[in-house]
Order: structure tokens, then sequence, then C-alpha cells
């Protein structure tokens, strides 16, 4: 299948003088709504960030988020792309999408970063592009 163009994966690199010192992952669905992965309270130090904190979809509770809106919705990435699906998947778009949405809105759990593991908003865009079937194009 030819590129996923109503879906924009997005990644902010990690920048330890930026706002977000360790980047952001989140992908867009149609320009109209998006979706990563946030702590659900900012994270004060060293200690909560390798040990983890409570995670939330979108960041809605600190981070100005909504449920179907990250923060950074309609933000320039460092590196932006529309994802692909293997020869034979006769998903449509919008069943695609229908799947990206329901991993988000199923995904719980805590928000960690520790060297690039943990479950934060990397692994979260990594699992739910696992999840869905899709890859870099």
């Amino acid at each position: 299948m030819p590129q996923i163009r109503s879906i924009v994966i997005k990644r902010k690199h990690i920048d330890p003088g930026a706002e977000d010192k360790y980047g952001h992952w989140w992908f867009e669905l149609n320009g109209t709504e998006s979706y990563g992965w946030w702590p659900k309270y900012p994270v004060s130090g060293t200690m909560e960030t390798f040990l983890g904190v409570e995670g939330e979809l979108n960041g809605i509770t600190s981070f100005v988020g909504r449920i179907n809106r990250d923060p950074h919705h309609g933000e320039q990435a460092d590196e932006e792309f529309h994802p692909s699906t293997d020869a034979g998947d006769n998903r449509t778009e919008s069943e695609i999408m229908d799947c990206l949405r329901a991993f988000a809105l199923s995904y719980a759990g805590k928000w960690q970063w520790f060297f690039g593991f943990g479950q934060n908003c990397h692994t979260f865009q990594s699992a739910a592009m696992r999840h869905c079937k899709l890859r870099r194009s």
C-alpha cells in the first residue's frame, strides 16, 4: 500500500535545552485529532524520570491536551512521515485510523524515560505502529 496520507507520524528529537527536553513523539489523524503519551504531572527530577510517574494520554491534566488532541497537535516536528502497510493489507485508511485511535484510547500505565526505554511517548508511538501493522515509508 502506498503511504497513508491521512496519518502523519511526528517526532521532536531529544533536546536537553528545550521545553520538551525528552523530545516528543505523537501521531496525527486527518489533521483533526492526535495522540501522544505524557506524564500526568510535570516531572521534577532524575529519580521520577528513571523510576516513572503516572502517565496520561495527551497530557490532559497538566499540559493542556484534550482526549483527542495532543498538546503539540499541528506543530512542525524534526521528523515527519506518512506510514505504510505491507503489500496485501486490504484495510482502508479509516480502518487503520480506527486501529490507532483504539490503541491510544486503551493505553494505560506510567510514563518513564530510562535512556530511551520505559513507557514514554517514543515507546507509545512505536507500540501503536506495531499494533496497527504500520511501517515507516
